[in-house]
């Protein structure tokens, strides 16, 4: 495989990663269901029962166990909800509820097999270059773009989803929390600033 085509297949596995919300875990000769958030710095954000923070073989299958999932390698790295972190587990609670755990992780991705391609796990932990405006984006949207939202979501999904509300923005689009989970609504464009997802929900 050549440079570009490993850059391209990176892309893809990043577009996937992103797209999705949900996860099988294997850790040890354990597996669970659950559900994550990415951090602005790209780290995936999961509750922790206190077994898969022990040293283990720990992989990760997205969005579940299935022939064509991604396989993710992955190292826990445990964090608690106070002070300055209890960002993280905070916006996980936005996007899901409230967790069942009460013990947190953050999940760094050593390797991942996508479509039979061995990628490099850096190459999957990248910067939403919208999480400083992010807050007050989702807060705008919300408040005075709840019609535009929902044609989004039909639009891109074909599901109606009577009262939206956005809990995510970056560069690829819109993450929107329905009554049933998450609807992932993908930009045609990549987004870079505020008026790039205005452009969008024009459209």
């Amino acid at each position: 495989m050549d440079l570009n085509e490993e850059q391209s297949m990176s892309e893809s596995a990043w577009k996937f990663l992103r797209s999705n919300t949900t996860a099988t875990i294997k850790f040890g000769e354990h597996t669970r269901n659950l559900s994550y958030v990415i951090a602005k710095t790209g780290e995936l954000i999961i509750p922790a029962m206190v077994a898969m923070l022990q040293p283990c073989d720990t992989v990760m299958f997205v969005p579940d166990y299935s022939d064509d999932c991604m396989e993710l390698h992955v190292s826990l790295r445990q964090f608690f909800a106070t002070g300055e972190d209890g960002l993280l587990s905070d916006r996980w609670n936005v996007y899901h509820g409230e967790s069942p755990d009460v013990q947190w992780a953050m999940v760094d991705i050593d390797a991942a097999r996508f479509h039979d391609m061995f990628i490099d796990g850096e190459s999957l932990c990248r910067e939403n270059c919208l999480a400083e405006i992010e807050p007050a984006l989702c807060k705008e949207l919300n408040a005075t773009y709840k019609d535009a939202v929902r044609n989004l979501c039909s639009e891109n999904t074909s599901v109606d989803v009577v009262d939206p509300v956005v809990v995510g923005v970056d560069s690829l689009g819109l993450d929107v929390r329905a009554s049933f989970g998450i609807i992932r609504v993908t930009a045609n464009t990549d987004l870079t600033s505020v008026n790039d997802v205005y452009a969008m929900l024009a459209q």
